[in-house]
C-alpha cells in the first residue's frame, strides 16, 4: 500500500510539472502571438496601403506573392505582360528568375531589362520569322531560396528555351531570420508556434555569429563568407535542374552601386570572380555585369531614392545596359536554333 501511495504520489508530481511546463509555454505562447499581431497591425499603420497589393502564398516558402490582376500583376501574379503556359509554336521563350531588380523595382515596366531585350531579341537579323518571349518571374524582396522554389515550380511551366537567373549580392540571405524579404515578409510570415521561431531565431543568429567570425564586415561581403558552401549548393541546384530540363541557364551578376565608389577600384570584384567560376564549373553560363558597368560611374547607373542610397537598382540606362550584355551573349553564343 506504501508503495502504491508513493507511485501515486511520483505520477501526481509528474503531472503537475507537465501541467506547470505547458501553462507556461502556454502563457509564453501567448505573448509571443500577441505581440506578433502588434507588430502586423503597427506595420499596417505605419504604412497604409502598402499591402494592399501583396497577399500570404498558398506555398510557405515563398511566404508571400502578388495579388493576381492587380497594382499592375498579371494573371499568374507577377509583374509582367499576359503570358500563357502554353507555347505557340515558332516562339522563343526566355523565362528570367529573379527578385526586383529583374521586375524593374522603380522603373515602368518596359524599361526593365527583360522587355528592353524582348524587344532587341525580336528585332535581331537572325531571328527574323521567330517571335521570342521574355517571361519575368520575379518577386520583389524574394531570397534564392525563394528563387529556387520559383525555378521549379513555375518557371517551366511556359516551356522555356532558355532560364536568365538574376543574382543580386544580397540573394543568399535568410527570408525570414535576416529579414530580406523586408517588411512585406514580416507582415506576411505566420510560424507555426511563435515561441518556437523565437528560439529558432536566436540559434540562427547565433550559429551566423559563429560562421562570420574571419569575416569582412560589409554586408555583402559577409553573407558570401558566412554562407559561401550555401551558395554553392544553390548553383549546383540550378545547375542540376537545368541538366534535367535540357534548359540552359544564363546566371547574371549584378554588381552592387557603392556610394562614393568606381567600378575600377569595386571592393566586390572578387566575389564576383569567386561566384562566376562557382556558376561556370557547374556548368551554367556567366554574364557579368560588372564588365559592362565598369565604364561607369555607378551614380549614373543607380536608381534614385529618397529613402538613402539605393545599391541594388539600376535606373532606366543600367537596365539598358544590362539588357546590352545580355543580347551580346546570347547572339554570340547561338541561343536561336
Amino acid at each position: 500500500m506504501a508503495d502504491f501511495s508513493k507511485l501515486k504520489g511520483l505520477v501526481l508530481g509528474v503531472f503537475l510539472l507537465l501541467l506547470s511546463i505547458s501553462l507556461c509555454l502556454l502563457v509564453i505562447e501567448s505573448y509571443f502571438t500577441i505581440q506578433y499581431y502588434k507588430e502586423r497591425e503597427r506595420l499596417e499603420n505605419k504604412k497604409p496601403g502598402e499591402f494592399f497589393c501583396t497577399m500570404r502564398s498558398e506555398f510557405p516558402e515563398l511566404i508571400y506573392t502578388r495579388i493576381p490582376n492587380k497594382c499592375g500583376a498579371n494573371s499568374h501574379g507577377f509583374r509582367d505582360h499576359e503570358y500563357a503556359y502554353s507555347k505557340e509554336e515558332g516562339v522563343f521563350r526566355i523565362a528570367i528568375i529573379g527578385d526586383s531588380v529583374a521586375d524593374g523595382h522603380g522603373l515602368e515596366l518596359n524599361r526593365s531589362f527583360g522587355k528592353v531585350l524582348e524587344r532587341q531579341l525580336n528585332r535581331l537579323p537572325e531571328g527574323e520569322g521567330q517571335k521570342v518571349e521574355v517571361i519575368v518571374l520575379a518577386q520583389g524582396g524574394y531570397s534564392t531560396s525563394q528563387e529556387l522554389f520559383l525555378l521549379e515550380h513555375e518557371a517551366f511551366k511556359y516551356s522555356p528555351d532558355l532560364v536568365i537567373w538574376s543574382y543580386v549580392l544580397n540573394d543568399p540571405a535568410h527570408p525570414v531570420y535576416r529579414g530580406a524579404s523586408g517588411e512585406v515578409g514580416d507582415y506576411y510570415y505566420r510560424p507555426r508556434f511563435h515561441t518556437v521561431h523565437f528560439i529558432f531565431d536566436k540559434i540562427f543568429k547565433i550559429i551566423e555569429k559563429i560562421k562570420a567570425q574571419g569575416c569582412e564586415t560589409e554586408y555583402h561581403a559577409l553573407l558570401h563568407c558566412a554562407y559561401w558552401e550555401q551558395v554553392e549548393t544553390s548553383i549546383e541546384k540550378i545547375a542540376e535542374i537545368s541538366q534535367q530540363k535540357h534548359v540552359p541557364v544564363i546566371f547574371l551578376i549584378h554588381p552592387i552601386f557603392e556610394e562614393n565608389g568606381d567600378y575600377d577600384s569595386y571592393f566586390l570584384a572578387p566575389l564576383h570572380a569567386r561566384l562566376s567560376t562557382a556558376a561556370s564549373e557547374s556548368g551554367l553560363q556567366v554574364v557579368d555585369l560588372l564588365d559592362a558597368y565598369r565604364p561607369y560611374d555607378p551614380a549614373e547607373l543607380k536608381l534614385p531614392s529618397d529613402l538613402g542610397h539605393d545599391l541594388w537598382h539600376p535606373n532606366e540606362e543600367g537596365h539598358r545596359i544590362a539588357a546590352a550584355a545580355l543580347l551580346s551573349f546570347i547572339d554570340e553564343n547561338g541561343y536561336f536554333p
